[in-house]
């Protein structure tokens, strides 16, 4: 299996910060990042701006959009994700009370911070950017790692497990 631009890692986390994630989302997944190439993602989490950085995940669920995403499409979002990163500036707590606002208030209230972002508004500003709208019901970038796993334009590629050879350093992908 070989991860490729525009694919999607669901990760089933395990920080301080989880279990209200699954609580709140009714999923397992408690976040979402996609990658830039083989080892490379983009990713924005609770404390950090949106960067690149080498995929640190070892347990994750790969999804790819279907019917596959073409060579300039994928150059295209690594290169609208590689601008939003330099002008990133953390993550998006006010994205976070809308989506609980409407959630569980009922209310259809988007709030958010211009250069701020949550995990799964950034693949669906992404994929926006090529013209293909993942969740077709919601406003762009208001969505949830749920609201995107759900999307029936992706498909589940692989469940990877990767374990650390710690005596030689390596790492060994054992596809589930």
């Amino acid at each position: 299996m070989k991860v490729e631009a525009g694919d999607l890692i669901f990760v089933k986390g395990n920080c301080y910060a989880s279990p209200f994630i699954r609580f709140f989302l009714k999923s397992n997944y408690t976040h979402v990042t996609i990658a830039l190439d083989e080892k490379h993602i983009c990713e924005v989490d609770l404390f950090t701006k949106m960067e690149v950085l080498q995929n640190p995940y070892t347990e994750f669920d790969l999804y790819r959009l279907k019917g596959d995403l073409s060579s300039q499409q994928k150059e295209e979002m690594v290169s609208f994700l590689r601008k939003r990163c330099l002008s990133s500036r953390g993550y998006d707590w006010w994205r976070i009370v809308s989506l609980l606002l409407q959630k569980y208030f009922r209310q259809n209230i988007i709030i958010h911070s211009p250069e701020r972002y949550i995990c799964s508004e950034i693949i669906d500003k992404a994929y926006q950017h090529l013209g293909i709208d993942l969740v077709e019901h919601r406003v762009t970038g208001d969505v949830t790692p749920l609201d995107l796993i759900s999307s029936p334009k992706l498909l589940l590629i692989d469940s990877v497990t990767c374990q650390r050879d710690l005596h030689l350093g390596k790492e060994k992908n054992i596809n589930l």
